[in-house]
């Protein structure tokens, strides 16, 4: 089941941009792609009301928050029924009639005949270059495609590796970390999806009116801020950490003294390090460290209740303190700062890049990049902060978004308002690009021959 689920975001996130790509107007494409990060942005947001909705629910909430994932598939679904071809695609089968008749649907009438000979006249130099070998092979060996490729890869990757889904994924457990109540970080999930959903809008609007290069630096630079602003309250919370009154009388039911965990420690957070211990308190002043029982009460002493009505507070896996807002602030800007750039552009720089006869694979590359990536800072999100700490996983997610900045800054062409052939030019040296007109020159002479 889990591979079933996990094939279709993985497919869709490969041909969706692609296709909306090959399917617009120049002037406009980099806000449909940018459209296509808002609705998942939208999904992101409804995912999380949900899970919220259905946390009441602790033994089946999870059956029926992926019970209805499959609504939103079925509606997409049906949709994809009445989806033209792309015209790119509709010519290379040989179908030029509706290749055409999509062309009048999408563009204005005055830039038919020059939007159509265009993809002509690339078609066939692409079919002239797939000929001579595999198309793999062919991407290894044609410099300008192997650079786009890099380019578009390192996109992706340095994407994942600013931590976005760290914030999506276990953006609950950072609230947690920070020093809500589990109750309470389970709602403030919301917060930095709901963000992430309105500073989309803002991306819509900045793609085609400022190009790709510098929404993506802009975006890049308001990530590493962010990310140091998580950071630093994550280390303010740390200084912060109150201590444990090992003087409190925490005893068992018979009677004696409870000595596992309350007099092993004597601050909150090396309490909270030990997972079979939490933090107990009324007031800070008369606080213990307890054995758990799991995150809503300890297994004995004063928290051993989980009825909200206890004057006690159960505190396990965070410690309260006075600086549990910058961590929430550093989400919230992190978010607002990655939503109009450094999320969607790595997708709408990924459809333009490539010629017709390596985009397929090329995106597929991309796309792998991008999910492994993914997997791998999901993966070891939880052990860099055991290992490194909290603030110390945040410093290195803002230390490598800063080469990503200078990756974007150094070899990103702007490919704002160019058409997909014009766009592939700007990856070629000028042999390159003479190789390519002097063919089209043979071509045109052999065709009045």
């Amino acid at each position: 089941m889990y591979q079933s689920v996990s094939t279709y975001p993985g497919i869709t996130s490969m041909i969706v941009p692609v296709y909306i790509a090959e399917s617009s107007p120049s002037a406009i494409r980099g806000r449909l792609v940018t459209l296509n990060q808002l609705f998942i942005c939208i999904g992101i947001l409804l995912s999380s009301i949900i899970a919220g909705l259905f946390s009441v629910y602790r033994e089946t909430g999870w059956r029926y928050m992926l019970g209805l994932g499959a609504l939103p598939a079925l509606v997409q679904f049906v949709a994809f029924i009445f989806l033209p071809e792309s015209p790119r695609w509709l010519l290379v089968k040989g179908r030029p009639d509706e290749a055409r008749a999509v062309l009048e649907r999408i563009s204005r009438q005055d830039e038919v005949d020059a939007s159509f000979s265009s993809i002509v006249e690339s078609l066939k130099t692409d079919a002239e270059r797939s000929s001579k070998s595999n198309v793999v092979t062919q991407i290894c060996t044609t410099p300008y495609v192997r650079k786009a490729l890099s380019i578009g890869c390192g996109l992706c990757i340095f994407a994942q590796f600013s931590g976005i889904n760290t914030i999506i994924y276990y953006s609950g457990t950072i609230m947690k970390m920070a020093g809500f109540p589990v109750r309470h970080a389970i709602w403030l999930v919301c917060v930095p999806n709901a963000v992430v959903f309105v500073a989309t809008f803002f991306g819509l609007w900045t793609v085609e009116r400022f190009g790709r290069k510098p929404s993506l630096c802009f975006s890049i630079a308001g990530v590493i801020l962010s990310l140091i602003v998580v950071a630093v309250g994550f280390q303010l919370s740390i200084t912060d950490s109150p201590a444990v009154n090992t003087t409190v009388l925490e005893i068992y039911d018979n009677g004696t003294q409870i000595t596992r965990c309350h007099l092993q420690y004597d601050m909150c957070e090396s309490c909270i390090e030990d997972s079979g211990c939490g933090f107990c308190y009324d007031d800070l002043a008369h606080a213990s460290c307890l054995p758990a029982r799991d995150d809503l009460a300890s297994s004995m002493g004063r928290c051993n209740s989980s009825d909200e009505s206890s004057r006690y507070t159960w505190s396990h896996g965070y410690c309260p303190n006075q600086y549990t807002w910058i961590p929430v602030l550093g989400m919230t800007l992190f978010v607002l700062a990655f939503a109009p750039g450094l999320g969607p552009m790595p997708w709408t720089v990924n459809a333009e890049i490539y010629p017709l006869w390596a985009r397929g694979i090329c995106m597929s590359v991309a796309t792998a990049c991008l999910w492994v990536s993914n997997l791998v800072v999901s993966m070891t999100f939880l052990t860099l902060t055991e290992k490194i700490t909290p603030y110390g996983t945040f410093y290195m997610f803002a230390g490598i978004s800063t080469l990503g900045l200078l990756f974007v800054f150094l070899l990103l062409p702007e490919t704002k308002e160019k058409t997909l052939e014009e766009v592939q030019k700007l990856f070629m040296t000028n042999d390159e690009k003479r190789q390519i007109q002097d063919s089209k020159t043979t071509a045109e002479s052999d065709t009045k021959m």
